[in-house]
């Protein structure tokens, strides 16, 4: 379950977006109910192709296209002491192409293919209020976006939360949440081999939340428990210094803690990863290790997996994995083509304890490659195409086999107010 490249995973969470619908809507001074309104509605025309190499699987290839709408409406607060407010998301996935043959990528409701449903569609909402412009509650639905808990927009559509929550941000460069989930949202639809459990109705309550020391050095820290599952405590560190102009180097460093809280499976597992990235004008080296330890596997739900390693197919979270991974980023904005960008990394993973291989340890890689491109002016400005490929090999055993894997995506969002 993969969002688009979650690299930089205290990046993401020292964002401080977290916990609400696409856009921030932490607390702010209010404009008004309908004043500090906002409405984008979002496309997203995906052709996912996933093919196995007759690696053992039941089917050898999997090949859908569809297209998903997403219309967010986020209201202002009404003036006062305590603001009140309500947001709105509707979703519509529209089938394209898929035969039973081939189905069950997971943009699509069911592997049913061309007998299954031509469309799917939800409509959700929430009700929120903003106390003395730094403290807002929420209760209803939710995009959260934090190490222990976060939606899934990897495939067509997002799937999402039910439930309540609270932030503040009283103190400068300091966001605290908490809240409590009480079931998952079915418009990402799990497939195997992308993340976890497909656990849709396991509660969830979090705490935690990001501090800025300056605008280089940012912490983060956060404790969570999905009933009868496990506990879970992540903290991260990301601080980014120049060496130059134009020269700059980025350290993240996460760490999981999971311990088990449940009397059939065993979650118990410490992860820990570390990257490093030189930035050099329009290019960007990263070197990164993670490594797995503990009694299991890092398991978890939906994107809630914040670590270095965890890229296009693969998290390589297995049983005391190791991994290692170099990436190299360009902006083709140096060379006069702004706009366009190019990724390419390979992942090595090894030590992995598996039952089937008779005591030994086994290996896997996986090598990623993305270009996305942005259009910069005509009929078609802000429109983004992002091809992402992926080629991945190890064992049958261990995720599915080999598999060759690739994603086309072109994607638009219109500001409606």
């Amino acid at each position: 379950m993969k969002n688009a490249i979650k690299w930089s995973s205290i990046a993401l969470a020292v964002a401080v977006g977290n916990g609400l619908l696409v856009s921030n809507v932490t607390a702010q001074e209010s404009e008004g109910f309908i004043e500090g309104s906002s409405a984008t509605l979002s496309n997203r025309t995906m052709n996912f192709n996933r093919d196995f190499r007759s690696s053992g699987a039941g089917q050898s290839k999997r090949d859908e296209t569809a297209t998903g709408f997403v219309l967010n409406f986020e209201s202002g607060y009404s003036r006062g002491p305590i603001g009140l407010g309500f947001d709105t998301i509707s979703m519509l996935g529209i089938k394209l192409d898929s035969t039973s043959d081939s189905a069950g990528t997971g943009i699509l409701p069911s592997s049913q293919g061309d007998t299954g449903p031509s469309n799917y569609s939800e409509i959700r909402g929430a009700v929120k209020a903003n106390i003395l412009n730094d403290t807002v509650l929420r209760y209803g639905v939710h995009l959260p976006e934090n190490p222990v808990i976060a939606y899934d927009d990897a495939r067509l559509l997002p799937n999402h939360y039910s439930g309540y929550s609270v932030t503040n941000s009283t103190i400068d460069g300091l966001f605290v949440e908490a809240g409590r989930m009480d079931d998952r949202g079915e418009m990402a639809f799990s497939s195997e081999n992308d993340g976890a459990f497909g656990l849709e109705d396991e509660k969830v309550v979090y705490l935690g939340g990001t501090y800025e020391f300056s605008d280089a050095l940012g912490a983060t820290l956060y404790t969570s428990k999905a009933d009868e599952l496990w506990k879970r405590h992540f903290a991260g560190l990301s601080y980014t210094f120049d060496l130059a102009e134009g020269l700059s180097l980025s350290t993240d460093l996460a760490h999981y803690e999971t311990s088990n809280e449940s009397s059939v499976d065993e979650y118990d597992n410490k992860a820990s990863s570390i990257g490093v990235t030189l930035g050099a004008g329009n290019h960007g080296f990263t070197l990164a290790a993670q490594r797995m330890g503990g009694d299991a596997g890092f398991a978890y739900l939906d994107g809630a997996i914040f670590i270095a390693n965890s890229v296009q197919y693969l998290d390589f979270n297995a049983k005391d994995e190791k991994s290692y991974q170099a990436r190299y980023d360009y902006d083709f904005e140096g060379l006069g083509i702004p706009g366009l960008t190019f990724m390419t990394r390979y992942i090595r993973g090894s030590d992995i304890d598996t039952d089937f291989a008779g005591g030994t340890r086994d290996t896997r890689w996986e090598r990623d490659t993305n270009i996305s491109y942005t259009m910069q002016a005509g009929m078609l400005e802000g429109v983004n195409v992002l091809w992402r490929n992926a080629t991945i090999r190890q064992d049958a055993e261990l995720d599915g086999g080999d598999v060759d894997e690739n994603r086309l995506i072109v994607s638009y969002t219109w500001d409606l107010l």
